[in-house]
């Protein structure tokens, strides 16, 4: 399917080519602009007048006079010191129309393998609040690689080793009694699902006696076997997020990672220990492998041994993994050091904070404390398409303001409600026409054609493009605001224009029917189900 912006492109390309005899340099720009100045501005006089040893207004004019030959443009303005303004005809967005039903079948001749891991949490406890918004963005995330053609899956990473299961282990002790010294019990796990896994494992073991007589290791293993089952997939299936396959991080291979690190000369021993160089890949500073007390492996050593597992091993083409607030560090050390094996196709995401508001007052959150807000209490304040739509409008680099009474609210101030509320306008609308017996014309009226509807399909061309983007840059929060913009040109044209009963009704029908295939994909992709009526 050709674009509008596609179209004035190539346009562009070749009067460039006709006017200075030389192919279009690449890297020159061509934008959407406010309707009132046209469809698309270009900067491309001001670009290339330099180059051209000419003014920025003599470049625009000699192009401007070769665009304007060009049947599908209507009118081509220069404005200021440069910029070129083109308007394309109404036969040319009638046709972008016509074609609108090819919008989801996107594919690439080769489709790449992308792997995304994310919300990941330790099997300690059930998910939390944060694990919302990493849950959502990557499962949206997913969707949109799925829309363009991609081999996706989606994987669930468990931190099952190390001291964090000791400490689950200790907590299910000190739950059935064990005491330990005060300093020690701050850093235990807390919270009622500690005593109710507790209660658990003490009537399979038959007696609690026996459960403190065992290794705390082998405790917390089978409490973090229970926390995966009862709790943590409980909570995902609400989330209404699935993974692909969940993988223990006692899968991959760390040994062989090292003698990697060693091959490439990237490891030192001081200390007793093994530590990666930083020097050798651009950190500030050396970081533990292994460590020298008890030649205990790092979280560290254990992460790159996972990257490799999907890179190598698994020979994912491209992997990403989102991590919560509390990870950021780890992004560069990862990075840096995949680069130094020959890497580059891994990329890792964070999410910030989240304050949570409820009637007014900020709710704190501590995954050990006990006073955390879990991730199922806080989806049975708030219907979980409308948190994720909520979540996938929020830049990720920008920490978040969740207000729950405004998810909630059913007015145009909350952005769930206003968008969905537009494709609910238009089913209300097609159920009047098919009450009225119209027929739907096969396409849009040129002759027609008024500035709502134009406004209309000039934001829903631009949706192909976000959709690509987004496999590239990741922002997910770009869709959702897209698809904002979209609903707002419905409801300007709903309220400026009579649809059914007026004398081009046929036609405008035809826009209506585009309109709500074109946002049920979209909404297929964010994972949120169209109501018809609200």
């Amino acid at each position: 399917m050709e674009l509008p912006k596609q179209i004035v492109f190539q346009a562009i390309e070749q009067a460039y080519t006709n006017e200075f005899q030389e192919k279009l340099p690449t890297g020159v720009s061509l934008d959407y602009c406010e309707a009132k100045f046209g469809d698309f501005a270009s900067n491309i006089a001001m670009q290339l007048a330099p180059k051209l040893q000419l003014s920025p207004r003599e470049v625009a004019d000699s192009l401007a006079e070769e665009v304007r030959k060009v049947k599908d443009i209507d009118t081509v303005e220069v404005a200021g010191p440069g910029f070129i303004n083109i308007t394309l005809s109404n036969e040319t967005w009638c046709r972008y129309a016509e074609n609108l039903t090819q919008f989801g079948n996107l594919n690439q001749a080769k489709p790449q393998k992308v792997q995304i891991e994310f919300v990941s949490a330790n099997p300690t406890g059930p998910l939390v609040l944060t694990n919302a918004w990493q849950g959502y963005y990557g499962d949206i995330l997913a969707n949109i690689y799925s829309s363009q053609g991609y081999q996706v899956a989606r994987e669930y990473y468990l931190n099952d080793g190390g001291n964090q299961i000791i400490a689950l282990g200790d907590a299910i002790q000190q739950s059935l009694g064990k005491d330990f010294s005060e300093e020690r019990a701050k850093e235990l796990y807390r919270g009622e699902y500690v005593d109710a896994v507790a209660k658990t494992i003490s009537e399979e073991y038959g007696d609690a006696s026996r459960v403190l007589a065992t290794q705390p290791a082998i405790i917390g293993k089978r409490a973090a076997e229970i926390i995966l089952d009862h709790y943590i997939r409980r909570d995902l299936e609400h989330l209404g997020v699935h993974f692909d396959t969940i993988f223990s991080e006692t899968i991959a291979d760390t040994k062989a990672t090292l003698a990697r690190l060693k091959e490439a000369g990237l490891l030192k021993e001081k200390e007793g220990a093994i530590w990666l160089n930083g020097e050798k890949i651009g950190l500030d500073k050396d970081e533990v492998l292994v460590r020298s007390y008890d030649k205990g492996e790092t979280y560290f050593l254990k992460d790159i041994a996972y990257q490799l597992n999907r890179i190598e091993d698994r020979g994912f083409e491209k992997t990403i993994t989102i991590v919560g607030p509390d990870h950021h560090g780890q992004a560069i050390r990862l990075v840096k050091t995949l680069e130094a094996l020959g890497h580059t196709s891994f990329t890792e995401l964070s999410t910030q904070t989240i304050r949570l508001i409820k009637d007014g007052k900020e709710f704190k959150m501590s995954k050990r404390a006990g006073n955390y807000i879990l991730l199922a209490d806080f989806l049975n304040e708030v219907p979980t398409e409308a948190a994720r739509f909520y979540f996938g409008m929020r830049d990720t680099n920008s920490h978040m303001d969740f207000d729950i009474d405004l998810v909630k609210e059913r007015s145009q101030k909350n952005p769930v409600y206003y968008a969905m509320y537009a494709y609910a306008r238009a089913c209300s609308l097609r159920s009047l026409a098919k009450e009225n017996n119209l027929v739907t014309a096969n396409n849009l009226s040129p002759d027609n054609l008024s500035a709502p509807q134009r406004e209309l399909l000039r934001q829903i061309s631009q949706l192909p493009e976000i959709l690509q983007a987004i496999t590239q840059n990741h922002k997910v929060h770009l869709l959702l605001h897209a698809t904002l913009e979209v609903a707002q040109c419905f409801h300007e044209w709903y309220e400026q224009e009579k649809i059914v009963g007026s004398d081009d009704a046929q036609h405008k029908l035809a826009l209506l029917d585009r309109f709500c295939s074109i946002y049920e994909v979209i909404f297929s992709i964010l994972g949120v189900t169209l109501l018809e009526k609200m």
